[in-house]
């Protein structure tokens, strides 16, 4: 049998199951009382608090979880 010319190479550098690192989850966001609270994922400790959805982001983007992430 002859090869098919309209194949794709894949890289094999696009699908490495265990090497990859895993994205880190982005914070959970809640609504309570018209106030935007950004929380870790993880632990649930609060990373930031906004009246806008997407200033809350912006501000728990910029912050790390001290408490999933102490430094020793």
């Amino acid at each position: 049998m002859q090869p098919d010319s309209h194949t794709t190479q894949v890289s094999p550098f696009l699908d490495r199951p265990g090497l990859d690192p895993t994205p880190d989850p982005g914070p959970a966001l809640h609504l309570l009382a018209g106030v935007w609270t950004a929380s870790c994922p993880v632990c649930g400790y609060q990373l930031a608090t906004a009246r806008s959805q997407e200033r809350c982001e912006r501000r728990a983007a910029r912050r790390t979880c001290p408490v999933c992430h102490e430094v020793p």
